[in-house]
């Protein structure tokens, strides 16, 4: 561990040892739980390494993800998903639980690493770096304790037709030939109450549904929202969550690392918009811009009747805001073209747009020419 690390895992010891002086020892799954939720608000996703192209394509490429994964866990958190995970199972063992680090593929220490740990010849799985953005933002946890079967399905659906289903069958195989067994979702709902990692068992989850029931509901949003124009009662609909709701996890003064608020505006999105006003009325952009590091620059389109409005995420104040497209191009921001998987400027991104609406008018009759 880095001084980073060590001085967290050091805070969080001590908070371990508060509670069963107060209230007795705890068992060894809950005290992983603990640990395993507690790493998971100091650690964010290394924004570098992320948006960095998978394929190495130069010798410089290789060495500069070598140099990613060597710098290990940053001073402001920032980690891979085996920093991650390595933290946990490193932890973990200082406490008396044995726990175990397994790679995707064995040959490449850069591939993907989970987790697990084992109590009276049960092995539970976990994998921090898919529930970051959860623990941050106050979401129930998804990967920690799933059982055999539904890893399995997990697996399969992540890619059906590659290795990756298999290095499942190779942690069975380590831990001895035995399946995943589950911790079930009631017992982790009651640690999250006890610890207060949910708001007296309230989780975002459960405020996003009922955010989703009322944003449905069509009438009730054309009244609130004072509109019965479809693009423009979706970007009512996208401001009203940038002002008022924000990043929940923020709001409580917990850290939230920049990839995970991204992720989590993009599960809010699936909750105030429907399938219709997604496909048809906003767009999402994600591009980087390459200083020393590369850093996530997200963009949202409006796609209204007149006009494209554009929106670009703000990473110190964690919300998207409202940018004129002129200002937009010169941030010189670069994405990637998902049809030619090339690099390509803003500016060609914000054209293609602007020709779309153009050919749109034209379509519809409004322009003559």
């Amino acid at each position: 561990m880095n001084q980073y690390e060590r001085e967290n895992v050091e805070q969080i010891k001590s908070e371990i040892k508060a509670y069963e002086e107060k209230n007795g020892k705890m068992s060894k799954e809950k005290k992983a739980y603990y640990i395993y939720h507690r790493m998971g608000q100091i650690y964010s996703y290394k924004e570098a390494w992320l948006l960095y192209p998978k394929e190495n394509k130069t010798l410089q490429d290789y060495k500069n993800r070598i140099q990613l994964y060597r710098e290990g866990t940053t001073k402001e958190g920032d980690a891979l998903c085996v920093d991650m995970n390595r933290g946990c199972v490193d932890f973990m063992r200082e406490e008396g639980i044995h726990a175990f680090l397994y790679f995707i593929d064995e040959r490449d220490p850069l591939s993907h690493a989970d987790g697990s740990f084992e109590v009276d010849g049960k092995y539970y799985f976990f994998n921090l770096t898919s529930d970051v953005m959860k623990i941050q933002t106050g979401m129930r946890t998804r990967n920690f304790g799933i059982p055999q079967e539904r890893l399995e399905q997990n697996f399969f659906n992540h890619d059906p037709h590659q290795d990756i289903r298999f290095h499942l069958y190779r942690m069975n195989e380590q831990n001895n030939g035995e399946k995943f067994s589950e911790i079930p979702e009631e017992t982790i709902q009651e640690w999250d109450k006890e610890f207060g990692f949910s708001y007296k068992g309230l989780y975002t989850n459960d405020i996003l549904d009922m955010m989703k029931k009322e944003s449905f509901d069509k009438k009730f949003m054309e009244a609130f929202f004072e509109t019965k124009q479809p693009d423009e009662l979706v970007q009512r609909k996208f401001e009203f969550v940038m002002k008022y709701v924000g990043i929940i996890g923020a709001r409580q003064k917990r850290r939230v690392g920049n990839i995970e608020s991204l992720q989590y505006y993009l599960k809010l999105s699936d909750n105030i918009l429907t399938k219709e006003e997604m496909e048809n009325y906003i767009e999402m952009c994600k591009g980087f811009v390459e200083e020393e590091t590369r850093k996530a620059k997200n963009i949202v389109v409006i796609k209204k009747k007149n006009e494209n409005i554009y929106y670009l995420y703000n990473s110190e104040k964690q919300i998207y805001e409202k940018i004129e497209k002129e200002t937009l191009i010169k941030q010189g921001i670069q994405y990637m073209d998902r049809g030619t998987r090339t690099t390509k400027p803003i500016e060609t991104y914000i054209k293609e747009k602007e020709e779309r609406l153009h050919k749109n008018k034209i379509n519809s009759g409004e322009i003559e020419i």
